[in-house]
């Protein structure tokens, strides 16, 4: 599962094809503590090319007559985006990328049996593969859509702290995954490659959604 990401400007373009991704990517709001339901910076195609675009974390199906739906709808399984019917019709048609400066997962301390967040990133911009629907009749007026992560089993670091993570993509493969088939786009997330991350423990403040300072991000021993 991925519960609470940050978000950055994209000012480090050493990736390659992440200059070209799309425009706007370094005027992103910053966020460092971005939880369900809140907007998020995604990058998707509408039919106009590739745009950055916040939309709400949560995918709201068409079909959805209640927006408490979103708490159930932040991340899509691997084995299931394809057919579960919140996800099988943006799979088929509206996939999207999330960039993110890294995410956040939590393992139970010894000490006190609470909760301990660990924050979980790379040397660089990391490029989650979503999907994503239009504006909802359920949020307020003036929002331009949901969208939701798709996650598998973890790898590497993240694999000490949680079972699940995101599905990363390359900025070189980001038209590709935009514009295949469902068949293909499935070959595409089952051959991801998962970069290499460092995770490290920081401040239980980052448990309190309304925490979203940069110091959320110090490391704690």
């Amino acid at each position: 599962m991925c519960g609470r990401f940050v978000q950055l400007p994209v000012v480090d373009f050493g990736q390659p094809g992440l200059a070209d991704l799309a425009p706007g990517l370094a005027e992103i709001q910053p966020s460092y503590n971005l939880a369900p339901t809140q907007r998020a910076s995604i990058i998707l195609d509408r039919g106009e090319g590739r745009q950055v675009t916040r939309l709400a974390w949560g995918l709201l199906p068409f079909w959805a007559k209640a927006k408490g739906l979103q708490g159930s709808t932040i991340n899509a399984r691997i084995e299931t985006v394809a057919t579960k019917p919140a996800f099988r019709s943006a799979f088929k048609k509206r996939r999207c990328v999330i960039p993110m400066a890294g995410y956040y997962e939590w393992s139970v301390s010894p000490e006190d049996g609470k909760k301990d967040p660990w924050f979980i990133h790379a040397t660089g911009t990391l490029l989650a593969a979503g999907l994503w629907e239009d504006a909802s009749p359920l949020l307020p007026e003036g929002n331009l859509g949901t969208f939701t992560i798709i996650t598998g089993d973890s790898s590497g670091v993240s694999a000490d702290i949680h079972d699940r993570m995101p599905v990363w993509l390359q900025a070189g493969q980001i038209d590709e995954w935009m514009a295949a088939s469902a068949d293909d786009a499935m070959a595409m997330l089952l051959a991801s490659e998962t970069p290499a991350m460092e995770a490290y423990r920081v401040s239980r403040a980052v448990n309190t959604p309304r925490n979203n300072t940069q110091q959320l991000l110090l490391q704690v021993a």
